[in-house]
């Protein structure tokens, strides 16, 4: 597991250097850094960081615009912001920025320890706090993850995009999205002008599968009354893409094996070879090695394919990427059925990384379609989720998912002011939404304040004592000490 980071990055304030000899009680590593560049550079090549940002010097408008570039481009980066003492300017100028926490000068040992001891937990229980973002959320040709696996496999479709002839066998579990990477490296490649013709080998009958693919002639067999192409002929200069290659048959197999080594073909009963320019994505769950040697899959046939290898990491490798998935599909769906979002709490969420997701992002998906439909506008519960989730999960005290830094939709609070209530069943609980509204009111100025009380009393109106008991009575103290 990677170590998190603790970045410093001054240019006035030598003091903020005693960080270096704090006891490393959150396993966290420790750098010093003063030049803007260099950390930027760090900040592009480590995924959990949390950095101590100096305002104490003379230009203030420097820091606030290193600071918006942070969060443009590393927005999971938890920043703590250094302070001169008596300055509520500077304060109330960074409290309008996002920022994880904010010390004054000179810091104190036991502040620092506090601030570090809050992010050790947002990295650990919120996923999103531990993958930088660079890139346009998280999105790549349709393909959706920031986790390390995720765009190791993005920089891999970008390097076999530039070539654009060798052939590409997609490895992976059933839902891991092959065709969707098959369709970004014709995307990102040369060949994106051309046709991209996806064909299921498993899904077309054998005695079917011959004439889709290589066409065939006016009287090859009884009803083929005019010729027609076939789809190798269709992705010339553009991309065949052969889905569950393992199920195609010996005697195709041989045929397949021609168009790669001459890229030529004959439609079926035809007599002449027709040049053609296609590049062959397969794409299989099967072992195809397993297949060579128990003699259903031709070896010649398998090295040809597999020029280019790329394996698919299936959900349970990348858990991290859940939330952002969800938030997507959420949205996609309630945008589809013009229905409001449903809403998904850190329990559900704390279910949702306890289950190993066999199906992948197909059963993620289908799960969110499933809540969409029942639970439109709703706060889903824990027993709303299929037994097999819920089987799964059996938590004696789960530590929930803080609220103060994650951006994402799932972990947002329950309701929002002015959102649209759900009629339907002809009444709504009146307590239940302003008591979840003051909820969302005291997190938000808790995210305001980065955690200081006093300053978040102040936001709302409220006297330090009332705002305790509320926060108290809410059991919201896991996120924020008394």
């Amino acid at each position: 597991m990677q170590v998190p980071v603790i970045l410093i990055k001054y240019d006035s304030s030598p003091q903020v250097s005693f960080l270096n000899d704090l006891p490393q009680d959150n396993n966290f590593q420790v750098q010093t850094i003063t030049d803007k560049n260099k950390l930027l550079e760090q900040l592009g090549q480590i995924s959990q960081a949390v950095l101590f940002l100096d305002f104490t010097s003379p230009d203030l408008q420097h820091h606030l615009d290193l600071l918006r570039q942070i969060n443009g481009d590393f927005p999971s980066i938890l920043i703590i912001a250094v302070l001169p003492p008596e300055r509520d300017d500077i304060l109330t100028t960074i409290l309008q920025e996002k920022i994880f926490f904010y010390l004054h000068e000179p810091c104190h040992p036991d502040e620092i320890s506090l601030a570090l001891n809050r992010a050790a937990t947002q990295l650990r229980h919120c996923p999103q706090a531990q993958v930088k973002v660079k890139s346009d959320h998280g999105s790549f040709h349709g393909l959706i993850g920031q986790s390390p696996p995720m765009r190791r496999l993005f920089d891999m479709i970008t390097l076999v995009a530039d070539d654009d002839s060798s052939t590409v066998l997609l490895r992976g579990e059933s839902g891991t999205g092959k065709e969707l990477v098959a369709k970004a490296i014709h995307a990102q490649g040369s060949r994106r002008g051309g046709n991209f013709v996806p064909v299921n080998c498993a899904a077309i009958p054998d005695d079917l599968l011959e004439s889709e693919l290589f066409g065939y002639t006016k009287g090859a067999f009884t009803g083929a009354n005019q010729n027609k192409i076939g789809r190798i002929q269709h992705a010339d200069g553009g991309t065949l893409f052969l889905d569950e290659i393992g199920d195609m048959k010996p005697s195709l197999q041989g045929k397949l094996l021609r168009v790669l080594q001459e890229k030529e073909f004959e439609p079926v009963g035809g007599l002449k070879a027709y040049s053609v320019n296609t590049r062959v994505i397969a794409a299989t769950h099967c072992n195809l090695e397993r297949q060579v040697e128990e003699g259903t899959f031709r070896e010649d046939l398998y090295y040809r394919l597999s020029v280019i290898p790329l394996t698919l990491p299936p959900l349970r490798d990348k858990k991290e990427d859940i939330p952002l998935l969800l938030d997507t599909f959420i949205k996609s769906y309630a945008k589809q059925r013009s229905r409001p979002p449903l809403i998904i709490g850190p329990q559900i969420m704390e279910a949702l990384f306890s289950y190993d997701w066999q199906g992948n992002v197909r059963e993620l998906e289908n799960l969110v379609q499933f809540m969409s439909v029942l639970f439109a506008g709703k706060k889903v519960q824990l027993d709303d989720l299929p037994d097999k989730i819920k089987d799964s999960f059996a938590p004696d005290n789960p530590p929930a998912i803080p609220t103060d830094s994650c951006e994402c939709a799932s972990c947002r609070p329950a309701f929002t002011a002015g959102a649209p209530l759900d009629w339907h069943e002809g009444e709504v609980n009146f307590n239940e939404l302003i008591s979840d509204y003051e909820t969302q009111l005291i997190i938000r100025a808790m995210e305001l304040a980065a955690g200081n009380k006093k300053e978040a009393a102040r936001l709302l109106g409220l006297k330090r004592t009332t705002l305790l008991e509320k926060i108290k009575k809410k059991e919201l103290v896991s996120n924020w000490e008394t």
